[in-house]
């Protein structure tokens, strides 16, 4: 009898084990059924998600604020296109050089400098260029790094430059950058422009003008070569007669820091110091 209940006990258990059993594969399918049904869900969620976003992006970037106005080259208008660190070139004259560049019809972060840079870099003062895009609104900002002006020749002190030589050698004798090539570094010369002037001759000029100013003391106003073999240095004490420009002229100019000192020992109003003979200085006096 005994085992007869054991063994009816064992059929028991076995069948509470299967029924439990059943009921947990129901629930692990009802699980993963759950889990798949969110997880397709999410997934559409993400879908919407995206096109709305990409939507979005869409309208965000067609913008008109994003987009140049059709005139924005021909405008010339400073909110569109601004032109900052220019000197020598006036600003109409940047506006003139590019007003025929055509418009882009993408946005401006999309749109290529490389037409600004390609005609702004024919004008020979300029250096170099950087342009920055932004929107809202749309427009440029352009930088210009200018040449710097070494020397400036002129007829005379009043007249306005015909030429001028920048440090790097290029010269420019277009009249629209003239006005304000004359810059507190830049040397004086007073000549009449010609073909014979060249940039080692200006930087033969230069070498002068350091040796007067480093022997004088004093700060070098202009350089007057009006008679090329009579040559005047005009410092803010008086003038400089260096006569003809040979093998002799710097051991010439060494000669000023002894002279220059009895000028204010003398009564009556110098002319100029002359210097041109070699060995022999002497102050020209006014009559």
């Amino acid at each position: 009898m005994i085992d007869g209940e054991n063994n009816i006990s064992e059929a028991k258990q076995a069948e509470f084990e299967a029924k439990t059993s059943v009921k947990h594969k129901q629930k692990e399918r009802n699980i993963r059924k759950k889990r798949k049904k969110v997880k397709k869900l999410q997934v559409f969620l993400r879908f919407l998600l995206t096109l709305a976003l990409c939507f979005l992006c869409y309208k965000f970037f067609t913008l008109k604020q994003w987009y140049l106005p059709q005139d924005t080259f021909k405008s010339q208008n400073p909110e569109i296109i601004q032109v900052i660190n220019n000197k020598i070139i006036p600003t109409n004259i940047v506006y003139k050089v590019i007003k025929d560049i055509p418009v882009s019809k993408f946005p401006i972060f999309m749109v290529s400098v490389k037409p600004i840079k390609h005609e702004l870099y024919k004008i020979p003062v300029v250096d170099s260029i950087y342009v920055r895009r932004y929107g809202f609104p749309a427009r440029f900002q352009i930088i210009i790094r200018e040449r710097t002006p070494l020397a400036v020749i002129k007829p005379d002190l009043q007249a306005k430059p015909e030429a001028f030589y920048t440090s790097d050698g290029v010269l420019v004798t277009n009249k629209n950058y003239m006005n304000l090539a004359q810059t507190p570094d830049s040397i004086k010369i007073l000549a009449k422009y010609n073909k014979e002037w060249n940039f080692d001759k200006v930087k033969e000029i230069e070498k002068i003008v350091k040796s007067v100013e480093t022997y004088s003391k004093e700060k070098v106003e202009y350089v007057d070569m009006r008679n090329s073999n009579d040559i005047y240095v005009k410092i803010q004490t008086t003038q400089i007669r260096l006569g003809v420009l040979d093998s002799t002229i710097f051991d010439r100019i060494k000669r000023i820091y002894t002279i220059l000192p009895q000028i204010s020992e003398v009564d009556g109003q110098i002319k100029y110091i002359d210097l041109s003979w070699d060995k022999v200085n002497y102050l020209k006096m006014n009559k």
